[in-house]
C-alpha cells in the first residue's frame, strides 16, 4: 500500500513539471538558427544566410548577430579606377597637409626672428636699399658705357669723313660697347622689377605679420 502511495506521489510530482521542463527546452529552429550575414541583391532585396555567396562578395555585405543586427560592415572590392582616385586623394591630402605644415614652420620662424615690426622694417629696408645700390651701380656703369660708345662713334665719323677704312679695332669696340650696354639695359629692367616686386612682398609680409602678432596676443589673452 506504501509502495502505490509513493508512485502516484512521483507521478503525480512529474506530470506537474513535465510543463516546465518542455518550456525550458528551445524549440529545434531556435537552436539551428545561426544567421551570419547580410546583403542586398541589385534589386534591392535583403537577404540572410550563414555562408557568402558571389553576389553578397562583389556587393558588399553586414556580419550580423543571431538576431540579424549588424556588428561589421565589409565593403564591396573597389575597381582599379576607385583604388587609383583613393590614392591621388591620399597623396594630395598629404601634399596639403605637408605645405601646411611649412607654412606653420615659416610662421614660428617669422615671430621668433623679430619680435617687433621695426626689426622687421629694418630688414625690409636693408633689402631694398642694396637692390637699389646695385642699380645705382649699373646705371652709373651704363653711362659710362654709352659715354664711351658715343666717343668710339665719333672716333669712327672722322675715318669716314675723310673716306678711309674705319679699323677693325675700332669696329670690334663699337661692338663690344652695343653688346654691353645692351645686357646691362636687360640687367636694369630685370632689377626694376625686382624692386618692385620686393616692395609688394615686404608690405605683404608685414601685413601677414602683424595678424600673426595679433593672433598671439590674443592667444596669451585666453590663456
Amino acid at each position: 500500500m506504501m509502495a502505490s502511495i509513493r508512485l502516484t506521489t512521483l507521478f503525480l510530482c512529474m506530470t506537474c513539471a513535465a510543463p516546465w521542463l518542455i518550456a525550458a527546452t528551445p524549440p529545434p529552429s531556435v537552436k539551428s538558427s545561426s544567421v551570419r550575414y547580410k546583403w542586398l541583391d541589385a534589386q534591392g532585396g535583403v537577404h540572410f544566410s550563414d555562408t557568402l555567396p558571389a553576389e553578397a562578395l562583389q556587393r558588399g555585405y553586414d556580419v550580423v548577430d543571431a538576431q540579424g543586427l549588424a556588428v561589421k560592415h565589409v565593403d564591396r572590392p573597389k575597381t582599379a579606377d576607385e583604388r587609383k582616385a583613393e590614392a591621388m586623394a591620399a597623396a594630395s591630402k598629404a601634399e596639403a597637409k605637408e605645405r601646411a605644415d611649412a607654412v606653420a614652420a615659416a610662421d614660428r620662424r617669422l615671430l621668433a626672428t623679430y619680435p617687433t615690426d621695426d626689426d622687421l622694417a629694418a630688414v625690409h629696408k636693408d633689402r631694398l636699399d642694396a637692390v637699389e645700390k646695385m642699380l645705382n651701380n649699373v646705371k652709373i656703369s651704363l653711362a659710362d658705357q654709352e659715354k664711351g660708345l658715343e666717343e668710339q662713334l665719333s672716333h669712327a665719323d672722322t675715318f669716314e669723313r675723310d673716306n678711309k677704312p674705319i679699323p677693325a679695332s675700332v669696329k670690334q669696340q663699337i661692338e663690344s660697347l652695343r653688346k654691353t650696354i645692351a645686357t646691362q639695359n636687360a640687367f636694369i629692367v630685370r632689377r626694376e622689377q625686382e624692386r618692385v616686386d620686393l616692395i609688394r612682398q615686404s608690405e605683404a609680409e608685414m601685413t601677414h605679420y602683424r595678424e600673426l602678432r595679433t593672433k598671439q596676443a590674443q592667444a596669451a589673452a585666453r590663456q
